[in-house]
This record gives structure tokens, C-alpha cells and sequence, in this order.
């Protein structure tokens, strides 16, 4: 039963949110997963929903994210789960004239998932509940590069998810609902000295009011059965959603893409066949059908994932 590990990250614009599970881990139990992760537009949703060229004057793509993304939770009581993820950001934007990109760590996320079942009588049951909060905190990047890759400021979530779970079908579903307060605490991240217009790698650090989100997920999964060497295959459907409290007011640049105001809806799918001591090769698309102030883009994750008991 897992979620994706990387839409937090993209739907934020580069900071990542608690991920979204109704089940903890079992105790002593650790789940990893790296992924590469490529989200490519031509274009950007504008504060009242229509599409547009994401730079003036460019017709064809023109942002480029290549990263790679680390997910790890662990299982520290049967009721509490530990999870954190880091980041390698790759960004590439262009404009009419030039191609600007940035290399470095993101912010990182750590947090926790308490399981509520015990307290509602569904310890043997088929559904599930649990709440979560995590922290983002920035890695000491530099935050006024062009383009960046982290808003440069600490971030607070907390969520709620509900699963559940259709033994004896090998299949789930489950939802979650979150709420991120987006503060103005830049002190772990840098800024350089910048005259914008003239020094072509950076922009003024004007340290934005970022505004606070209301997120949400949604997914359902069906795990077959498949004869050979590949005992396990997991189909998912999957949705995200991010809504700023503020509807978007102020516009990102193709110099700094991270909108400090947006609303955005992903919709995609994935595939895992999981081989050989429970490890798992997958891959996970979204498309974005709709959004404000933000960036229209088609996303792709491959990713390897493993679980083990310690």
C-alpha cells in the first residue's frame, strides 16, 4: 500500500509535504525508495486557470526538473512511524535568450504517522486511520539562484489519512487530507548578492510571503498475481491536490518558478513489479489538468524501492 513519494514534492514546487499513508510501518520494520524524477512543461496555468506559454517568446518546453528523491520511514512502535526525504534537485528553465540551471540538495522533510486503530476499535479490521506531521527544513542552499531549487523557508504540515483495505480482494484505497503553514523562517537557507538584471544566475532575495495550503491525496490499488519470477505486480490510480488558503495574486518568473500562491491538481498511475526479497521497480506518471499560478507540467518517476526488518 504505497503512495507516491514524489508528488509532494513537485506539486509544492520543490518542497516536500508528509507523505499520505492510513498504515504505519510494523515495528522495526524500515521501507526505502530512491527515484528519479522528470517533470517536463511548455507551459503555466495563469491565477485564473488558463494555460500559457510558460516563458514568453518560448513555444516549445521550457522547465526541466531532473532529480533524485530519497524516502525513508521506519517503524519505531507498532503505532509510530518515523519517515524523512531528501532531495537532489536538478532544475533547467529557459528563456528566449538563455538557459539557466541549478544543481543542489532541497529542503528536507522529517516527520512522523501515528496510528489511530486502537483507539477506534479497528485493530483487526479492515480500515485504517492515522495522523501525521512533518517538518521542511532547507539544507543551507543557496535560495536567490536562478532558478532555485527550494523556496529557502521552513515549512510545517500535519494530515489526516483514512484506508482501507478489501481482503480478500488483493486490493485498497485510501485518502488523506493535510493542512501546510508555510513560514517566513529563511535562517537555513542562503542568499546571495544579486543585482537582478544584470547578474544573469540569480534574483533579488526578496524573501516572499509564501501563503499556507490546504493538501490532499487520493489512491486505490490492485496487486495481481503473476506467475514466474515476478510474484507481485501493484497497479495504482492516483491523485494529489494543493489549494492556497489566499487565491494567487502574485505571479512566478521564469527566473524563480516557485509561486509563492498556488493551486494545482495531479492526476496519474503507476506500475510496480516487485521481484526477489520484496524489492520493488516501478514507475509512476501525473499529468496536471488544472491549476492556478502554477506550472503545467507532465511528471514521471521511476524509482526502486526495498523493505526490510531490522
Amino acid at each position: 500500500m504505497r503512495t507516491s513519494l514524489l508528488i509532494g514534492v513537485l506539486v509544492v514546487a520543490g518542497a516536500t509535504g508528509a507523505r499520505a499513508q492510513a498504515w504505519p510501518q510494523e515495528a522495526g520494520r524500515v521501507y526505502v525508495k530512491l527515484a528519479y524524477g522528470a517533470a517536463t512543461a511548455a507551459e503555466q496555468f495563469t491565477f485564473d486557470g488558463r494555460a500559457r506559454p510558460f516563458a514568453d517568446g518560448v513555444d516549445d518546453d521550457a522547465y526541466f526538473d531532473r532529480s533524485l528523491y530519497l524516502y525513508a520511514e521506519g517503524g519505531l512502535t507498532r503505532h509510530v512511524t518515523l519517515i524523512g526525504a531528501l532531495p537532489l534537485r536538478r532544475v533547467f528553465v529557459r528563456d528566449p535568450a538563455f538557459r539557466y540551471r541549478t544543481y543542489g540538495v532541497g529542503s528536507a522533510v522529517l516527520g512522523a504517522r501515528v496510528g489511530l486503530r486502537r483507539w477506534l476499535g479497528w485493530e483487526n479490521g479492515p480500515n485504517a486511520l492515522s495522523a501525521s506531521a512533518a517538518v521542511t527544513v532547507p539544507t543551507g542552499y543557496t535560495r536567490n539562484r536562478t532558478p532555485s531549487v527550494g523556496a529557502g523557508q521552513v515549512d510545517y504540515e500535519v494530515a489526516l489519512a483514512y484506508g482501507r483495505s478489501f481482503y480478500p480482494l488483493p486490493a485498497y484505497a485510501q485518502a488523506s487530507a493535510g493542512f501546510r503553514k508555510r513560514t517566513s523562517v529563511y535562517r537555513f537557507s542562503e542568499a546571495v548578492a544579486c543585482q537582478e538584471g544584470v547578474d544573469l544566475d540569480c534574483f533579488a532575495d526578496r524573501r516572499p510571503d509564501y501563503g499556507d495550503e490546504f493538501t490532499a491525496s487520493a489512491e486505490a490499488g490492485y496487486t495481481l498475481d503473476v506467475d514466474g519470477p515476478m510474484p507481485r505486480v501493484l497497479v495504482q490510480a492516483l491523485g494529489r491536490a494543493v489549494w492556497s488558503v489566499e487565491a494567487p495574486t502574485t505571479a512566478f518568473t521564469v527566473a524563480n518558478p516557485i509561486p509563492t500562491h498556488q493551486r494545482a491538481v495531479k492526476v496519474g498511475g503507476g506500475v510496480t513489479i516487485y521481484g526477489p526479497y520484496g524489492i520493488g521497480v516501478g514507475v509512476q506518471a501525473f499529468a496536471t489538468p488544472y491549476g492556478q499560478n502554477t506550472v503545467r507540467s507532465i511528471d514521471l518517476f521511476l524509482g526502486v524501492e526495498a523493505s526490510v526488518n531490522l
